[in-house]
């Protein structure tokens, strides 16, 4: 797991510019870093020593030095690759992951990603061709940023904060993307490809970019379909599960250095857990965040699971800094982000770092196997959409004003009415944040008009043939890429700790977007197909468990110890985000009665987060 920079450049670039963008992403490779130059083309790393720890120094070259290579992530079957790659005559002279890809690019050329498996972004200059070739993994687990100066130029870093360094070399002084503003009312992030600042994007997941005399181009070389062609029973489905799952597990407990597991209680990664304790005769820590509010706390469940594997649980208090906490997210996330579970995910990750150097997480389980209630509802209005009804708009209308708590079946049937009444883009978003909507914001935003955030959805959303397989294929896309991800990479490399997600093996999601509909779509139970599949081999109550979500007490902390930060910043008249939204809307939304149909905490909490990152930008 490391940290990246590199780019091509006509006039050239100074060494010492290139170490003050490594120097700004060291943490996420303490362990040692390299430098490579050649004409006009560079590359660096910042290296958190996995595997190979002796030998993996980079970057690394293939046998004639033509070609190097800096790689941020892990090739889970790297070993396989090695023998690969021997058998066609390439000599080895590491055991590291990172020297598969040289040789790979060297038979494969742009197709070489298909090979791999495992998370990883990653950069390589072919002086043969004059070329850098970059690449993202399939989910876009390890992140990519990039700025293209001129045809035939790129910069790009590992993060944002390394890539400004480099940009501002180039003469380029990054400005604010409104766009990226106005999507992130309604989803909380910046939804990639693009970024908070113009000109500046994220490479899109499952991509890769070449760049050379030629110009720039760029390809996709994997997509995840949910084409339900696979006739297969549903015990011999189950098997094919544990099966893959376990496969998965394996591969990423591959490691020179300790390793441990986030532990919640919950399916995920309790069953992550569970493959993780069979596969390995190491002895393997797991470690928990408790909430002092009794209705998100996991600690009691994780406690169960790990007395029943028998594994040593470290239980982590979270205790609330507002300033320190939340500041420490505004500044090292680069981008406004709304998910307040990057807090108690940043002091795990910092605990388990004193014990461990990579941990195994549960992330993906939900978006693979349908684990939200969203996906119910999904299959519920699947069930309901031949209804006739003359004019879904006006009846829609007649629930504006209704909320209620989301965590209780009132609210969630509120919210279900409200979807049954919606369409398209807007109905994703309320089955998700619940936030601002295009009308909401055409009434609220304080600037000229915008690409509908909705539009946006609609354009990615394929073509399916119902709401459940829709949904699932949106949340990979937009909450799994843009959140959840963004949240786990960022929180862990800020304590320099690798995350590694069995439950995100593409083999495993291939094989399940192909099972019978049926076998997933389950009405009346999330996550059905994982939980019958370890039925019997994990406690039955966490098996038969409810959903419970990684989260902060928000409401409580919008209205007690994050109030005085937001009525200094959101709540003053020359606010920073006074100047996209109107001065009405932001002083009904924090004094009175405004938006309480909504996710209101999260709408409150993502503008407060806006506003800190906004002036923080402005001092830069």
């Amino acid at each position: 797991m490391c940290g990246i920079v590199g780019g091509l450049l006509k006039k050239g670039i100074d060494v010492s510019v290139i170490n003050r963008a490594l120097d700004a992403i060291r943490h996420r490779g303490p362990d040692d870093s390299g430098v490579f130059q050649h004409g006009n083309s560079f590359l660096g790393n910042r290296r958190l020593s996995i595997i190979d720890i002796s030998g993996g120094h980079q970057p690394v070259f293939n046998e004639d030095k033509s070609v190097v290579v800096v790689f941020n992530g892990e090739i889970y079957n790297y070993l396989e690759l090695i023998d690969l790659l021997e058998s066609k005559g390439h000599v080895f002279k590491t055991r590291s992951d990172t020297e598969c890809l040289a040789h790979l690019w060297e038979d494969y050329g742009t197709d070489m990603c298909r090979l791999l498996r495992g998370m990883f972004a990653f950069a390589i200059w072919d002086a043969n061709s004059q070329s850098m070739f970059i690449a993202r993994d399939r989910f876009g687990k390890k992140p990519l940023y990039y700025f293209e100066p001129a045809p035939g130029e790129v910069l790009f870093a590992s993060e944002i904060k390394a890539l400004r360094i480099l940009a501002k070399h180039a003469g380029r002084h990054m400005e604010i993307n409104e766009q990226a503003i106005y999507d992130y009312l309604s989803f909380g992030v910046v939804p990639q490809p693009e970024t908070i600042f113009a000109d500046l994007f994220v490479i899109p997941s499952a991509s890769w970019l070449l760049v050379n005399h030629d110009g720039n181009k760029s390809g996709t070389y994997w997509k995840l379909y949910y084409e339900r062609w696979e006739s297969i029973s549903y015990e011999a489905t189950l098997e094919k599960i544990r099966q893959l799952v376990g496969e998965a597990a394996i591969l990423r407990l591959r490691s020179d250095v300790p390793l441990g597991i986030f532990l919640s209680g919950g399916i995920d990664s309790s069953v992550v857990a569970y493959e993780a304790r069979r596969n390995s005769s190491a002895e393997l820590q797991t470690f928990t965040v408790s909430m002092y509010d009794r209705e998100l706390d996991e600690s009691r469940m994780a406690g169960l699971v790990a007395r029943y594997l028998g594994v040593v649980n470290t239980v982590i208090p979270f205790k609330f800094d507002p300033e320190n906490d939340l500041m420490r997210l505004v500044n090292h996330f680069d981008q406004p982000y709304f998910d307040s579970s990057a807090m108690p995910t940043i002091k795990v990750a910092a605990q388990a770092q004193k014990y461990v150097k990579v941990v195994l997480t549960g992330d993906g389980g939900d978006e693979i196997f349908a684990g939200y209630r969203r996906h119910l509802a999904a299959a519920w209005l699947d069930w309901f959409k031949f209804l006739p009804f003359a004019n879904k708009k006006s009846i829609r209308n007649r629930f504006d004003g209704f909320g209620g708590d989301r965590r209780t079946a009132i609210g969630f049937g509120i919210r279900f009415l409200r979807l049954f009444f919606s369409n398209g883009g807007e109905r994703y978003l309320t089955m998700t944040t619940d936030m601002l909507n295009e009308a909401d914001k055409k009434q609220y935003w304080a600037l000229g008009p915008k690409r509908s955030t909705e539009g946006f959805i609609e354009s990615i959303e394929g073509s399916f043939s119902g709401e459940f397989t829709r949904q699932m294929n949106l949340d990979l896309q937009l909450n799994l890429l843009n959140d959840l991800l963004v949240k786990m990479d960022m929180s862990t490399m800020a304590c320099s700790l690798e995350a590694r997600s069995p439950l995100l093996d593409h083999k495993l999601a291939e094989f399940v977007s192909t099972v019978p509909l049926k076998f997933i779509s389950n009405k009346f139970r999330t996550k059905s197909l994982l939980r019958d599949a370890y039925s019997g081999l994990l406690p039955k109550e966490i098996m038969n468990g409810p959903k419970k979500g990684f989260e902060v007490p928000l409401g409580s902390f919008l209205k007690n110890e994050l109030r005085p930060i937001l009525m200094d910043t959101l709540a003053q008249p020359d606010s920073c985000v006074g100047s996209y939204l109107s001065r009405k809307f932001l002083d009904g939304l924090i004094n009175g009665n405004v938006m309480t149909d909504r996710n209101k905490p999260y709408i409150l909490y993502a503008l407060l987060v806006l506003e800190l990152w906004l002036r923080r930008f402005k001092m830069k």
